[in-house]
């Protein structure tokens, strides 16, 4: 299994990822630090594909194709009308008049096939409507690049054939798929995508396109790139603003292969993926408040749409991705940093015949290299900017992702650096946080390649690290930062435990919700499907070998602490860190602790209305409903419920079980 490490310098150790340029994606990566600088790692899971079985019939009608990346076209590009393929030779290419997709109507299968504007021949050696018609026949296929009726490009096999009117042929279609298109075809591909080939729109004022069309090479590698300039002032909820200044380079690279059987169903193999380098020079300035957060501010969205040339046959690739500053606060602060970033992120989805798909994130190599900072006030503040990207094959398959290195800040007093020195000037207490949080999915569109349809996004294994940095002050540590999660089950699964998201699930056909991992469960609402994770007191308090159980029945219920009311408990030694519900019943998803359990236990009605402690933290969790939170030094261990006379075949919780931390 490859391993990448996200790498910060130690001078990063005093402002890394504070400014939002950390969040980003990455090119290549900076220069290893100084031998003077130490380094802090984080190490993101990777998973690797499982090797395809082995087929002596397969690998001797399996031919390798060269596969190249098609310069961007002017004008309307032609459809290629190409006989599907037969065993493990590709869909072969028809002498059909130079034709373009003119209308198109995906859902319910009709295009309109007209002489293009761009392609090998002129308009005036386009053939007439009935030379078009007879050459276009049912059970052909049309391969389109992208055009204005498909942006996307189109890949559809002909159903039935009409000529009209100015050389054009109206066609009936079904979907097609990659193996009816590349047959036992082979091929791969990594190359950068040319600057030219994208759209950039701003999303706020004051932000600059700014690109650089250098030569592209075939192996990913590009000189030239995708950047823009801000120098923006934006509104935040609370009616403060903020400041964002800087600039931003990308440089984007697609990731492609195949593999073909010998039937037309599914392929043997088959990759998509892409790959982000970045550079960033960032600078944040705000006043931040409770209210403040988390706001994300999109500021640019990016979208091309790439032909990958397999032989003769165009293979369309659609690459789109957002980028937002995300910013947060949970008290007072006055925030003004700058920073340099370098890094380099991709995510690619693998199918392999039999085992199906899985897919990978490499978080690659960042540096991040603080510029200035200057933290006032008595809170504590996240920033970071977000990268969300995405891929697919004809828009109907394919892999999103986001990535955001940040870093959290305690400061109680000032912390300046002014980028003269390496060491920041305090006055009273601050704590340094970093941490890199990585979430996506599968998309679940999968018929293009004639592998079994899904109903539901497949998540990857989501990345999430928080590691102190650095604590400096004159004073006393800053308390540690506090993390509050509000969960809500009520119409679809809320998992944040990225643990359990590479495991099955744990309460199949029920609606429910899991704790960021190392957090653990301390309220519920009554009338809704709501809950609140904490770290309060005692953080990572999941085992290291993630241990957990299921309880629907109350199998470890050893006293009556609800009468009258159905229980899931957690068993010793475990606590409450998620929550089911499946028409009567509930679950409770317990976690073994890493730590001793006190004793003693408390019972925690909240179906009247709230029962909180005094200035409880987390927030109203669940507006409008009632609800109950343990204290601070207790754990949830064990839920009671039953189905209210209000509403039918649905159980709430009515009280908790709140068990003291030892």
């Amino acid at each position: 299994m490859t391993v990448r490490k996200l790498t910060l310098s130690a001078a990063a150790t005093t402002t890394v990822l504070l400014l939002c340029g950390a969040a980003l994606t990455g090119a290549a990566a900076s220069p290893a630090a100084a031998s003077t600088t130490a380094t802090t790692s984080t190490t993101a899971p990777s998973t690797t594909a499982p090797t395809a079985p082995t087929d002596p019939s397969a690998s001797s009608a399996d031919p390798s194709t060269s596969a190249t990346l098609a310069p961007p076209t002017s004008g309307t590009a032609a459809a290629t009308v190409a006989a599907p393929a037969q065993g493990s030779a590709p869909a072969t290419a028809t002498t059909a008049p130079v034709l373009a997709l003119s209308s198109f109507d995906p859902n319910s299968g009709t295009a309109v096939l007209a002489p293009a504007t761009a392609g090998p021949q002129s308009l005036s050696a386009q053939a007439t409507a009935a030379d078009a018609a007879s050459a276009v026949q049912p059970g052909q296929l049309i391969d389109s690049p992208p055009t204005p009726a498909a942006p996307h490009g189109a890949l559809v096999a002909v159903t039935g054939v009409q000529s009209t009117a100015d050389g054009k042929v109206a066609v009936t279609t079904r979907p097609a798929t990659l193996p009816e298109l590349l047959g036992g075809t082979s091929t791969n591909l990594r190359s950068a995508v040319s600057p030219s080939s994208f759209e950039v729109h701003p999303q706020i004022g004051g932000v600059k396109v700014v690109t650089d069309f250098g030569a592209t090479s075939g192996q990913g590698s590009v000189s030239g790139s995708l950047g823009l300039s801000a120098d923006a002032t934006v509104p935040l909820p609370d009616g403060s603003s903020a400041k964002l200044s800087g600039s931003v380079s990308l440089h984007p690279a697609i990731d492609f292969s195949y593999q073909g059987g010998l039937g037309l169903i599914d392929p043997q193999q088959a990759r998509v993926g892409f790959t982000l380098g970045a550079h960033a020079d960032w600078r944040v300035s705000a006043n931040l408040t409770a209210s403040t957060g988390p706001v994300r501010i999109p500021l640019a969205t990016y979208s091309a749409s790439p032909v990958v040339m397999v032989g003769p046959l165009p293979v369309v690739i659609n690459l789109a991705f957002t980028l937002s500053a995300d910013v947060s606060a949970d008290g007072t602060v006055t925030l003004d940093a700058e920073q340099a970033y370098d890094g380099q992120w991709g995510v690619h989805s693998d199918y392999v015949k039999g085992p199906g798909w899985t897919t990978t994130t490499d978080p690659g190599n960042s540096t991040v290299s603080p510029l200035r900072l200057d933290l006032r006030g008595s809170a504590s503040a996240k920033a970071g900017l977000l990268a969300e990207g995405s891929i697919a094959l004809y828009d109907t398959v394919g892999v999103k992702a986001s990535i955001e290195p940040y870093l959290r800040a305690a400061v109680n007093g000032s912390v300046v650096l002014d980028g003269t020195s390496t060491t920041p000037t305090v006055n009273g207490t601050a704590a340094l946080y970093g941490g890199l949080d990585i979430n996506g999915a599968l998309m679940a569109r999968l018929a293009i390649l004639g592998t079994p349809i899904l109903e539901a996004d497949l998540p990857f294994l989501a990345f999430h690290r928080e590691w102190p940095l650095v604590s400096v002050g004159a004073g006393q540590s800053p308390v540690p930062l506090v993390n509050w999660t509000a969960l809500s089950a009520g119409l679809f699964d809320d998992n944040r435990s990225a643990y359990l998201k590479t495991r099955p699930d744990w309460d199949p056909r029920a609606l429910k919700a899991s704790c960021p991992d190392g957090t653990r469960l301390i309220g519920l609402s009554h009338g809704g499907d709501n809950g609140l994770c904490t770290d309060v007191t005692k953080p990572d308090l999941w085992d290291a070998g993630h241990a957990y159980v299921v309880d629907h029945g109350g199998t470890y219920v050893t006293t009556d602490w609800a009468p009258g009311y159905a229980k899931a408990q957690c068993p010793a030694g475990s606590v409450l860190t998620g929550y089911s519900r499946n028409g009567r019943t509930m679950g409770a998803l317990c976690a073994k602790s890493a730590a001793p359990l006190g004793t003693s236990t408390r019972t925690l009605w909240f179906d009247k209305g709230d029962n909180r402690p005094t200035a409880a933290a987390g927030g109203d969790f669940s507006y409008g409903f009632a609800k109950g939170q343990c204290a601070n030094d207790e754990v949830a261990a064990g839920l009671a419920y039953t189905q209210p006379w209000w509403q039918l075949w649905a159980a709430r919780p009515y009280a908790l079980l709140c068990q003291k931390l030892a």
